[in-house]
């Protein structure tokens, strides 16, 4: 059965390789970063990391969530392909931790690649609201969207 547990740094050389084409894309427009480089900074930068493991114990991704300030939490989520193998398994524990979250933090907020449909859609399904879209957003720039959830909503 997948699920998942905290991060090690190990995970992270594990899982950058196959990240999806999507995620890759998004960290390198975003910050100019390689999914390895990308990996480490989010794991770095966390207050929480989780690991994502499939039914063979294969790591398939990497979510967590950083600290704006003590009452501004930003998730993210990097994972590879192999993720929507779990998705039934998925969905309703990171609805679980989305909401743990979100009683820790007032607010959850991040910017997501505009063409990344595949996180706007489980963005969407947690009930994140979609503030804005940004045009020209990050080192490479190209068009994001500014996503939050309220403590409440």
């Amino acid at each position: 059965m997948a699920y998942y547990r905290p991060s090690i740094k190990e995970d992270i050389t594990v899982l950058a390789p196959k990240m999806r084409k999507q995620d890759a894309l998004e960290v390198w427009h975003s910050h100019g970063l390689s999914p390895l480089d990308a990996l480490a900074m989010s794991f770095k930068l966390s207050v929480e990391s989780n690991t994502i493991l499939d039914d063979d114990k294969e790591v398939i991704g990497m979510f967590g969530v950083g600290e704006a300030t003590p009452q501004v939490g930003i998730p993210w989520l990097l994972a590879s392909d192999k993720l929507r193998d779990v998705t039934k398994q998925f969905l309703p524990e990171s609805e679980k931790w989305v909401k743990r979250m979100n009683e820790r933090y007032d607010l959850l907020y991040n910017y997501v690649y505009a063409g990344n449909t595949t996180s706007i859609r489980w963005l969407k399904w947690m009930g994140f609201s979609f503030i804005r879209e940004i045009p020209d957003y990050g080192v490479h720039p190209t068009n994001f969207i500014e996503f939050a959830k309220h403590k409440g909503f």
